[in-house]
């Protein structure tokens, strides 16, 4: 499937609200009305990706497009697409030209970074050999002064110099190397350039502009991070799991306490290590900020007349950065960028799901309704995720992997329990890639930790099964596997509902898991059948079919959409 057809399936199940991830209200957090998982804000996000999947235009500009309608899979499908033409089309092309050599030796670097990015996300494995080409053309072209420019020019560029290091911080997400010298330079070049509380466009255009300002803002904050010259210090006071529908009472909650401010988020970059990875002036890096953040809250606004859409796109990845940094973008008029560009987005997108083309010659519809899928989607959390990854191979030390502790709401009083707890240590551990031999060791331990779970006097069927279901909607791989074949074991009619759902998993093994499942609880193991390769469509008659068999077994039962 693509754009509405794709979509419209995740869009549903957050609209009913079988499992949600909500943010508390937090003071100066800039979602405080909208997140990216809200039904306005998806409803947009769906429009615009189905006029996408309809433009054509250059390769950069569809390699643009193409990355937005990534983003947009991984933020509501948690997966890249599969199978999606125009996507695919975009990646064979852009494979095409680093081979060829055409990328390596482009006029400027957007189109270059754009590649890399975009193939990083699609497969860092298959596409390792391109993406290592484009990070030492990068390195070739730097500027004796650290900066980036149109190929054969000697004048710096703040704008694709920011890309640059983007495509840097998305590579070292990926666990690939990007010379952290080259990364040191980009960064003490945007402190140089830093005039006055902004910056300009090159030394020949000094025009101030919001969203070059925007630009350079979230590199400067992009770039510690990478360097790990600033810690992870988000704040966020809870995160609430709710019930898998209705089955789980409203009055029961799982809450994950807040993070420390001391350490980083749990699962944030594996890669991290203890210290500086460069030396940097860390008071001169300072007073850069404060100069950038104090002209933002001055200059702040949405309504610009220049390049707005790529302004927003560096609006998002500045808030993002500024927040992993500091905990807030501030608490002025910035506070709720997020809140504001919805709001903002949601009077002038049209009919047929664009926005609308720009004067300049460089932003024509289908550009800034990339951008401003991005920024919908907030490109920079999903760009900052840990590399996921559905295979089974390599692997982590389990036995030093911290786990959080799972706790319940229950009439208001909080209570904790060893069983609770191991539980969570073990969900916890699924979010590292793991070797096959691992998966079975910790799917073992897993089933004894939930029958623990399950056994609790004071834990009711229906808590256990509602617990157990919204794990396979989780978007972690490894989670929705083990509570497939968990459910799948039990051989329970009444877990067939979720195991129909799991038929349409993004990933094919899920379904296939679900399938083999249903076999057996139904009894029917040579009934209803599927290939040894299964396709899209082969998955989707099977999941038709068992939905017939249940609704036939139970008339009144429900579904899950």
């Amino acid at each position: 499937m693509r754009g509405r057809a794709k979509l419209a399936a995740i869009f549903l199940v957050a609209v009913t609200g079988c499992i949600s991830f909500s943010l508390f209200n937090v003071p100066l957090n800039a979602q405080t009305t909208y997140t990216p998982d809200s039904r306005k804000v998806q409803a947009m996000v769906e429009s615009a990706v189905d006029y996408l999947h309809t433009t054509s235009g250059s390769n950069e500009r569809n390699c643009l497009v193409a990355l937005s309608i990534v983003q947009a899979s991984k933020r509501y499908l948690a997966a890249v697409p599969e199978g999606d033409k125009f996507v695919d089309k975009v990646v064979d092309s852009v494979v095409k030209e680093v081979k060829g050599g055409t990328l390596l030796n482009y006029k400027e670097v957007y189109y270059p970074c754009l590649a890399l990015i975009l193939l990083c996300e699609m497969d860092d494995v298959r596409y390792r050999p391109e993406i290592d080409k484009l990070i030492g053309a990068f390195e070739a072209q730097q500027l004796e002064n650290g900066g980036f420019a149109y190929r054969g020019r000697t004048e710096w560029d703040t704008s694709q110099t920011q890309f640059v290091a983007l495509a840097y911080f998305v590579a070292r997400q990926h666990k690939i190397n990007v010379s952290v010298e080259s990364s040191k330079r980009i960064l003490e070049f945007m402190m140089a350039v830093q005039t006055g509380r902004t910056w300009v466009y090159s030394p020949s255009d000094k025009q101030q502009r919001i969203s070059i300002h925007a630009a350079c803002s979230g590199t400067v904050y992009l770039l510690s991070d990478l360097l790990q010259l600033q810690p992870r210090v988000k704040k966020v006071e809870k995160r609430r799991v709710q019930g898998f529908g209705a089955e789980l009472p409203p009055s029961i909650s799982i809450f994950i306490p807040e993070t420390s401010p001391d350490q980083p988020e749990q699962g944030e970059g594996q890669w991290r290590g203890n210290g500086p990875l460069a030396d940097i002036n860390k008071r001169n890096l300072s007073e850069v900020k404060a100069k950038a953040n104090s002209h933002f809250e001055q200059v702040f606004t949405f309504q610009t007349k220049n390049w707005p859409f790529y302004y927003y796109y560096a609006l998002e990845r500045y808030a993002y950065f500024r927040e992993q940094a500091e905990g807030s973008v501030g608490n002025g008029s910035i506070r709720r960028w997020y809140d504001q560009g919805v709001e903002f987005f949601a009077t002038i997108q049209k009919e047929d799901g664009s926005f609308p083309a720009g004067p300049e010659p460089n932003s024509p519809a289908n550009v800034n309704t990339a951008f401003a899928v991005m920024f919908l989607v907030r490109s920079s959390e999903i760009l900052s995720l840990p590399p996921s990854s559905s295979s089974l191979a390599g692997g982590s030390d389990l036995a030093s992997l911290k786990g959080q502790k799972l706790k319940q709401l229950r009439a208001g009083k909080i209570q904790s329990t060893e069983a609770s707890q191991n539980l969570n240590e073990l969900l916890d551990s699924l979010n590292q890639d793991l070797s096959g031999e691992q998966l079975a060791t910790l799917t073992d331990s897993l089933k004894s930790a939930i029958r623990d779970y399950q056994d609790r006097p004071q834990t009711s069927r229906g808590e256990a099964q509602s617990f157990l279901r919204s794990l396979v909607k989780d978007k972690n791989y490894y989670k929705r596997l083990i509570a497939v074949r968990f459910l799948a074991a039990e051989q329970d009619l009444d877990n067939a509902p979720a195991l129909i759902y799991a038929m349409g998993d993004p990933d094919i093994r899920i379904c296939v898991e679900a399938h083999n499942g249903l076999r057996l609880i139904s009894r029917k193991i040579d009934s209803i059948q599927l290939s040894e390769k299964p396709t899209r469509a082969d998955l989707s008659s099977a999941k038709q079919e068992w939905s017939s068999w249940y609704t036939k077994l139970r008339p009144s039962a429900e579904l899950y959409d």
